[in-house]
């Protein structure tokens, strides 16, 4: 009985579910606006950004990734997202857009929103190949408060990527970057009043 008692209790140790044992800390990353300065200083129209989507399996605190020649995916435990996927990019998306177009409102739409312009994305791809690159394709769609569309694009891009996490939320940040870059493009070229 004694023997038994220490052989669970020597596997408790090693598997780290005692204190004193060793468990491999998380770390959490956030992506970050990468925009340097105004595209427009005249655009005024409100916008809402709606909740990007993207292929659930994407859409979680786990980060994901893959090398450049295997089909096989890893979900990284202890390399995470500070929330999921597609609240994170909605939330830099918006941040973005503050940044590109000072002067228009820009919220994340939710609840009881006014804005004269909403912007949906939709992420068809969005791969992180270690030691190649991170793409990004997506389509856009901005829309009247009254349901008409005015513009529907797709965006398509890579950043090089080096191995280490680090680099992959920078790639990350410089995509969203580019692709708010897109859309603020479209919001001021189409512009309809």
């Amino acid at each position: 009985m004694k023997k038994n008692c220490l052989a669970v209790a020597i596997c408790f140790l090693i598997s780290g579910c005692i204190p004193g044992g060793s468990s491999q800390n998380s770390r959490f990353y956030n992506t970050t606006s990468e925009i340097d300065s105004a595209l427009s200083s005249t655009y005024t129209n409100s916008i809402a950004v709606f909740r990007v989507q993207m292929p659930k399996f994407m859409d979680k605190p786990q980060i994901i990734s893959r090398n450049k020649e295997d089909v096989q995916i890893s979900v990284s435990e202890y390399n995470r997202w500070v929330e999921p996927l597609s609240i994170l990019y909605t939330r830099t998306l918006m941040e973005n857009l503050n940044s590109l177009l000072p002067n228009a409102p820009v919220e994340i739409a939710a609840g009881n929103y006014q804005s004269s312009r909403h912007v949906f994305v939709d992420i068809i791809k969005l791969d992180t190949l270690w030691n190649y690159k991170v793409i990004l394709d997506a389509w856009y769609t901005i829309k009247t408060d009254k349901d008409e569309i005015i513009v529907r694009r797709k965006f398509s891009d890579s950043i090089p990527l080096k191995n280490s996490y680090a680099n992959l939320v920078k790639a990350h940040s410089k995509l969203l970057g580019n692709l708010s870059k897109s859309i603020a493009d479209s919001l001021i070229k189409y512009d309809r009043n």
